[in-house]
């Protein structure tokens, strides 16, 4: 008999617009459907949004992917009372939390478990202990976590981490944190990938349009660059701050020789088509727990220019792109290296980002970790 998993996210497809968070719990909840029950409760809005999704709300909804079916429930508010009625009725061997600060999908689910000790909970921080994010609000954030400690909140938990330098992270706010590594799982590698332009450079940008997300650093870096060839930047995620946008246009239109379009934000089925435009993905990222739009940019043959506060590090050596440290002057002289490559130079970044991707990432030793986490 199939074990049973509970998964509780506070957005899950077809919510797209909290990005990376989204795919690392929608790919886990695939993959675990192959050898386990599998169960989602989530919200039934995407992040930001008023207009509830289109989608049945309270009660549980077949959804099928990639692998096998799986059952999840689109609440529009969720209680404790509520809680208790769907892991009376779930009765799951283990819960696996996807946020670190959600009232409806964690705390509460918290509170109701110490009742339950014979339910199993893995936590998923989802890069919330990272720097960067503890920036944010740090003052409540650090009141939070100082109280979880002293309450014995997370005494329970198995930690997820998805990188070495997560599992450092949680180890850091929990000092007694039991922790496991399991990097987070990609979509699956397109069967081929189509040939870019030799006559100009197609740069996508893929995540939310906001301050936090770095993007005039990475578009002053491309402005700034020596390019053989015309540049088109694409940014392509939901706009969360229009007068954020409203500063890139104005940054960009400084150098007519540079195009940029913002698309708007889209669901990750829609991806495919830039991904396989574009010469490379930019990201300029201050904090960076795993990287979906990384890991697929390579799945679709595309080189990354990334920050190196990521997981992924020595790219230069891979020949599948460049991991520079948020400096003007590292990133105008890689930039004018990468906006100088020949077409069979570019050609050949392309196919070994593709067995990067093929080797590195989708991984058998991923795939084992993740499920180590749900062995009771």
């Amino acid at each position: 008999m199939k074990k049973r998993v509970l998964i509780a996210v506070d957005w899950f497809p077809p919510a797209f617009k909290a990005g990376g968070p989204i795919r690392s719990a929608y790919n886990l909840a695939a993959f675990l459907s192959q050898t386990h029950e599998v169960w989602v409760v989530t919200g039934n809005r995407d992040l930001d949004e008023e207009q509830p999704l289109d989608v049945r709300t309270n009660q549980w909804c077949t959804v099928e992917t990639s692998t096998a079916a799986i059952q999840v429930r689109y609440t529009s508010g969720i209680d404790k009372g509520q809680w208790q009625d769907i892991l009376d009725e779930v009765k799951p061997e283990v819960l696996h939390l996807n946020s670190l600060f959600s009232r409806g999908f964690t705390l509460l689910p918290l509170r109701v478990l110490r009742q339950r000790p014979n339910v199993r909970l893995v936590m998923a921080p989802r890069g919330m202990l990272g720097e960067a994010a503890l920036s944010i609000k740090p003052l409540k954030k650090r009141l939070f976590l100082a109280l979880a400690r002293g309450m014995g909140w997370m005494n329970r938990v198995r930690w997820h981490a998805s990188s070495d330098q997560e599992a450092t992270e949680i180890r850091q706010a929990f000092p007694r944190a039991q922790t496991a590594v399991a990097q987070n799982l990609p979509s699956p590698q397109p069967a081929e990938i189509a040939s870019r332009p030799d006559d100009s450079w197609n740069i996508a940008v893929i995540g939310r349009i906001h301050r936090v997300k770095n993007l005039h650093f990475g578009l002053k870096a491309v402005l700034g660059a020596k390019a053989s060839r015309p540049v088109t930047v694409n940014f392509i995620g939901p706009v969360e701050d229009a007068a954020y946008q409203t500063e890139l246009e104005h940054l960009a239109a400084k150098d007519p020789a540079v195009g940029v379009v913002f698309h708007g934000g889209m669901p990750p089925s829609e991806l495919g088509p830039h991904f396989q435009a574009a010469h490379y993905l930019l990201s300029p990222t201050t904090q960076e727990n795993f990287g979906h739009s990384i890991v697929e940019a390579w799945a679709h043959g595309c080189p990354v220019l990334i920050s190196d506060r990521t997981p992924w590090r020595g790219l230069e050596a891979h020949k599948v792109g460049w991991d520079w440290p948020l400096d003007e002057a590292a990133w105008n002289a890689g930039l004018n290296a990468a906006l100088a490559l020949s077409q069979e130079e570019w050609e050949a970044m392309s196919h070994a980002a593709r067995a990067y991707f093929s080797d590195r990432v989708q991984s058998a030793e991923a795939e084992r970790a993740n499920l180590a986490l749900f062995e009771l």
